[in-house]
C-alpha cells in the first residue's frame, strides 16, 4: 500500500491530468444523457439519492479509516512526501497562485454576487440554491472540522502553511459546492449552446483547486478526498430539493 502511494506521488502531475479527464468525462455523459431526456423526473430523484447516498457512504468510510486505521495516514504522508520531492518549484507556484480561486472569501463574492443577480432578476428559486449550496456547504465543513480535528501536513517540502484543521478540504468543499451550483444556474439561465462548456469548465476549476491542495502541501489526499465527497452528496440535495420545487410549481 505504501509502494503505491509513493508510486503515485511520484507520478501526481500525470494522476491530476488522468483524474481530470475522467471527470470531464463523467460530466460530459451526464450532461448528454440530461439533454437527452433519457431519465424521467423520478428516475433522476432516484439517481441523485443514490449519489448522495453513495458520496455520504464514501465520507463516512474515510472518516472512520482515519480515526481508527493509522494505515490511512501512513498512506497519506508517503503520497504527499514523494509528490513534495517530485513536482517542480515552478509548478507549486503556479498551483499556490490558482489555489485562491478557492479561498472562502473569493467563494463568498461569488455567492453572493449570484444571489444578488438572481433575485434582481427575479430568479428567487435559483437565488435560494445558490446560497443554500454555497453557505450551507460552509457551515458544514466548519462543523465536520471542528468535530475530527485533524492537523495539517507539517514536511519540508510543503509549499505554504496554513494554521486549521484539515479534515475535510474547504477549498475542495467550498469550491465544488459553489462552482458546481454556479454551473448548475447558467444551465437553467443561459442558452442552450452554453451550457456544455459551462459544465466542462466548472469541472476543470474545481479538479484545479482540488489538486492544488495537495500540490502546495497544505492538505492530506484524504482531506481532498472527503471534502470533494460531502460537498458532492450537499450540492446534490439542493439541486435536488431546487428541481422537485421547479417541477412543482410549473405543475
Amino acid at each position: 500500500m505504501m509502494e503505491l502511494a509513493s508510486v503515485a506521488g511520484r507520478h501526481a502531475l500525470e494522476l491530476m491530468a488522468a483524474t481530470l479527464l475522467v471527470a470531464e468525462c463523467i460530466a460530459y455523459g451526464a450532461f448528454r444523457v440530461g439533454r437527452a431526456r433519457m431519465l424521467t423526473f423520478n428516475v433522476g430523484i432516484r439517481v441523485g439519492v443514490v449519489v448522495i447516498v453513495t458520496a455520504a457512504a464514501c465520507f463516512a468510510a474515510l472518516t472512520h479509516a482515519l480515526l481508527t486505521d493509522p494505515a490511512l495516514t501512513r498512506f497519506d504522508l508517503a503520497f504527499a512526501l514523494d509528490l513534495g520531492v517530485t513536482v517542480p518549484r515552478e509548478v507549486k507556484h503556479a498551483f499556490a497562485i490558482a489555489t485562491h480561486l478557492g479561498d472562502p472569501k473569493v467563494l463568498a463574492v461569488c455567492c453572493t454576487a449570484g444571489t444578488i443577480a438572481l433575485l434582481s432578476t427575479r430568479h428567487l428559486l435559483l437565488a435560494c440554491t445558490l446560497a443554500a449550496a454555497s453557505g450551507g456547504n460552509g457551515l458544514l465543513n466548519m462543523t465536520l472540522k471542528q468535530l475530527i480535528r485533524r492537523a495539517r501536513p507539517d514536511y519540508d517540502t510543503a509549499f505554504a502553511s496554513v494554521h486549521s484543521w484539515s479534515f475535510p478540504s474547504g477549498h475542495t468543499s467550498g469550491s465544488l459546492a459553489t462552482y458546481g451550483a454556479i454551473a448548475y444556474v447558467l444551465i437553467r439561465t443561459l442558452p442552450a449552446r452554453w451550457q456544455l462548456p459551462v459544465v466542462l469548465g466548472a469541472v476543470a476549476v474545481v479538479g484545479m483547486i482540488a489538486w492544488s491542495r495537495l500540490i502546495i502541501g497544505v492538505h492530506f489526499a484524504s482531506d481532498v478526498l472527503a471534502g470533494a465527497m460531502s460537498s458532492t452528496a450537499w450540492l446534490t440535495a439542493c439541486v435536488l430539493v431546487a428541481e422537485w420545487l421547479r417541477r412543482r410549481a410549473i405543475g
